[in-house]
């Protein structure tokens, strides 16, 4: 590992920490919206693909692997937007007729 290798890891370690205390801020100070969950929900997706590359080290990984991976990150956080933007669709479909 080389300098320039720390220093990248240490940039991506503070941009991490950096978004989460911004989600973080936002979720606890501003009014629920649409919006703000939509905002929650990329800077998790995101975060995700920054440890993938950077710290999970699938940056040069097979591509099957490092997509696969990267749709967890992406398909995660927008069903979770989906579920309480549209939670009445949501109990639609799992309500037993």
């Amino acid at each position: 590992m080389t300098l320039t290798d720390n220093k990248r890891i240490n940039f991506f370690w503070a941009l991490l920490v950096a978004l989460t205390l911004f989600a973080t801020l936002i979720a606890e100070r501003a009014t629920p919206s649409h919006f703000i969950v939509i905002v929650i929900c990329l800077t998790i997706a995101i975060k995700g693909r920054f440890i993938i590359d950077e710290f999970m080290g699938l940056r040069e990984a097979i591509p099957v692997i490092r997509y696969t991976i990267h749709s967890y990150f992406i398909l995660l956080p927008t069903f979770i937007a989906l579920c309480i933007i549209f939670p009445e669709f949501l109990l639609y479909l799992t309500t037993i007729k």
